[in-house]
């Protein structure tokens, strides 16, 4: 019984579900034993624990249910589901941008002409993605309206700082922040075309920071659709 009891609860510590189940089995299961086992606990101590027996499965049922409700997604491993992507679109969103797209081979946009861009403004350059691809993540991830919208802002001075003010890719993110902030609500479908309008300008960023640099070599794994650096 003992041997049987603790492979039952390996099993069930592999998962969020399966850890509360054993946590309520062993709560009930202490509280029983020491009222059918103990026989000087005294009156009073023996009608709390009875009332704990009876109140501890509703309580139980009431946070399970807000839980299932509230974070359904945080119930289940990644081995609980037959393909893991899907834990992972659970988890953190799933946007258009994520999706493999043909390759462009990058000589096709560096003969157009571009933008002048501060090759030295490094950091700026570094900070610029890092903060569109964070507003990008949070809209995702269902953060809050407000951290999106100061990625953003963080987002348009950096961009400012590399020599891209006063361009469409300015305006657009300009655009894009009018629109998340005018929003009351941003339902998941919405935050979806959000993201994947920041993939869009993060890659048009992209090409144009490319086309600056001489030496440019293409990257192994390369699958992404380039944007043509004449659109930042």
């Amino acid at each position: 019984m003992t041997e049987q009891f603790e492979r039952t609860a390996v099993k069930l510590s592999q998962g969020p579900l399966g850890i509360i189940a054993l946590f309520i089995v062993l709560i009930h299961g202490f509280a029983s034993l020491v009222i059918g086992l103990a026989n000087d606990i005294g009156e009073n101590n023996r009608s709390i624990l009875v009332w704990f027996l009876v109140l501890f499965p509703v309580g139980v049922f009431t946070v399970f249910a807000w839980l299932v409700s509230k974070h359904h997604v945080n119930l289940y491993p990644p081995q609980a589901f037959r393909d893991e992507e899907i834990f992972r679109s659970l988890a953190w969103g799933h946007a258009s941008l994520d999706k493999p797209l043909s390759r462009v081979h990058h000589s096709e946009s560096a003969e157009i002409p571009t933008p002048f861009i501060e090759t030295m403004a490094t950091g700026s350059l570094y900070w610029l993605g890092h903060d569109l691809m964070w507003s990008a993540d949070t809209l995702l991830r269902g953060g809050p309206r407000e951290q999106v919208l100061i990625g953003l802002d963080q987002g348009l001075h950096h961009l400012r700082q590399v020599g891209l003010g006063k361009t469409p890719v300015e305006s657009d993110i300009l655009h894009l922040h009018d629109r998340i902030q005018q929003s009351k609500e941003l339902p998941p479908s919405l935050r979806d075309e959000y993201a994947n309008q920041l993939g869009s300008l993060i890659d048009r960023i992209g090409a144009t920071a490319e086309a600056a640099q001489h030496d440019f070599q293409i990257p192994p794994h390369w699958t992404r659709i380039r944007a043509r650096a004449q659109s930042a």
